[in-house]
């Protein structure tokens, strides 16, 4: 009876380990956004010579309109097939993708996805080592430059004291690292030579008052009114930067002994001036969005529908001729096996695409019937929207769900979104509807634009206008919103009239 036990335990194991490739393919498709999976079908295409295009082959393609159409019974059987084994293997699979890895010697699903990712454009240090390059300088204070190159954040300011960066240079290279003297030296020339000014500023007082000093230079054929104003904001740079933060305004103007007009055109001085000068220089920007559905809405019957966004997608097929080859007596056994391999292997992977396709349209088809509202007026109407009911909704797993949006984007008529966005948890207004965390905070945006600019409103006051609006929300979730949306508090917005 043991032993029966034994067979049976190890058929069952051994099944699983066959249906462990096809699971691992079809899951790695479905979480590949369209750049990835136009990569993927381009290594298949190349290293498997049963799949074929039928672009390649001179065929015309699909009608433009036949991402329309409901999936074929072919593609819904292929959902079916490849959900039942992914229900069957569980969440485990890359754990046995990584196990199967150690033995083979061949890389698992996770570091084939990771290689897959675009790589990112020009570093922020890159673009400045390009401009120091051309700085004619003694080649050792060009080496001092270049180590404190290496200490720039992203927006432009140094990250350690110049002492610092003498100390872990010197711990280094222990032999031949520039002397204090020369990174004074390199610094100083680096602040005059990068461009924007304000680059390598070792905190943002002496951010700004290069750019102050900048500014007075150009303005030195202007008049005594320019130089007032940019001598007044360099006196709030070097003494009151903590009273502007705080707005505490009547403080600066009783010690300079200066009228609020003349503080206001300092202060506006101040606002032509950068902060942040190296994410002007927009290196390492994300790549155009490109959308993997589209929904597009017909005017006509009011209903909006939704189709892949495959144009560049090839359409894919299993070539006829090794079939042939594979099923002939004329071809040794040993082709014949590794013929068949290939048929299957294609016929695995164009159905891994095609489930991605049906799945990823049962999703977002799911996303327009529970958000038609948000489609219809905007971000204040979007509805909370768990994966967790989606997936029971579509009878998937939540992680299938998951995997299908991660890292794809969405076109609606209201424009471009990630699809992960579009799920969120919520609240209930005083009405009783339903109402997503983001459209509260869509809300709080709103209440702020629409404050007078003379008398912001304080935390307090937003939630009572939210109360108004139905929604009931403590002063503390109004701050965390608000600060999650970038939006200071109320007596940083202030802006006084002109007289």
């Amino acid at each position: 009876m043991r032993i029966e036990l034994s067979q049976q335990a190890q058929a069952r194991l051994g099944q699983q380990i066959k249906l462990a490739p096809r699971v691992l393919q079809s899951v790695e498709i479905l979480q590949l956004p369209i750049e990835g999976l136009e990569e993927r079908i381009d290594q298949e295409l190349e290293s498997n010579v049963a799949l074929e295009s039928a672009e390649s082959l001179g065929e015309p393609s699909p009608p433009a309109d036949a991402a329309h159409a409901k999936p074929s019974e072919h593609v819904q059987d292929a959902y079916a097939r490849a959900q039942a084994m992914h229900d069957r293997s569980g969440d485990d699979f890359a754990e046995r993708s990584r196990e199967r890895a150690r033995v083979s010697g061949e890389p698992d699903t996770k570091s084939v996805m990771l290689a897959n990712i675009p790589t990112r454009g020009q570093s922020l240090e890159g673009a400045l080592l390009e401009q120091w390059a051309f700085c004619e300088a003694p080649e050792p204070i060009m080496e001092a430059g270049r180590e404190i190159l290496r200490w720039i954040t992203p927006a432009g300011l140094l990250a350690k004291s110049l002492d610092e960066i003498a100390r872990e240079v010197a711990q280094q290279r222990r032999e031949n690292a520039p002397s204090s003297q020369l990174f004074v030296a390199a610094l100083a020339r680096l602040q005059q030579h990068l461009e924007p000014v304000g680059l390598a500023a070792r905190d943002l007082r002496e951010c700004l008052l290069l750019q102050l000093d900048a500014a007075k230079l150009a303005s030195r054929d202007s008049s005594t009114e320019t130089d007032t104003r940019i001598a007044d904001a360099r006196v709030l740079v070097e003494a009151h930067l903590p009273d502007l933060e705080a707005g505490r305004f009547a403080h600066i103007e009783r010690a300079n002994e200066w009228s609020s007009k003349r503080l206001d055109a300092a202060r506006e001085v101040l606002r032509h001036l950068n902060p942040a000068p190296g994410r002007a220089l927009n290196v390492e920007a994300e790549p155009p969005v490109r959308p993997d559905v589209i929904i597009d809405y017909d005017p006509t019957t009011e209903v909006y529908s939704a189709r892949l966004a495959s144009g560049l997608i090839p359409n894919l097929r299993v070539s006829e001729e090794y079939m042939r080859m594979a099923r002939s007596d004329k071809v040794d056994a040993a082709t014949r096996t590794l013929l068949t391999d290939g048929v299957r292997r294609a016929r695995w992977f164009i159905d891994a695409v095609e489930q991605r396709g049906a799945t990823l349209l049962r999703v977002v088809n799911e996303i327009i019937a529970r958000q038609r509202e948000w489609l219809d007026v905007g971000a204040e109407a979007l509805k909370p929207l768990p994966m967790t009911r989606v997936a029971r909704e579509l009878g998937m797993n939540v992680s299938t769900v998951s995997r299908t949006v991660a890292g794809k984007w969405v076109a609606t008529p209201r424009g471009a979104f990630a699809l992960r966005t579009l799920f969120s948890g919520g609240t209930e207004t005083d009405s009783g509807s339903d109402i997503s965390w983001r459209a509260v905070k869509a809300m709080v945006r709103d209440i702020i634009a629409a404050e007078p600019k003379a008398a912001p409103l304080s935390d307090q006051a937003i939630a009572r206008a939210l109360k108004e609006r139905g929604v009931t929300l403590a002063r503390r979730t109004v701050v965390k919103y608000r600060e999650q949306l970038g939006i200071p508090i109320s007596r940083l917005r202030k802006v006084r009239p002109v007289d």
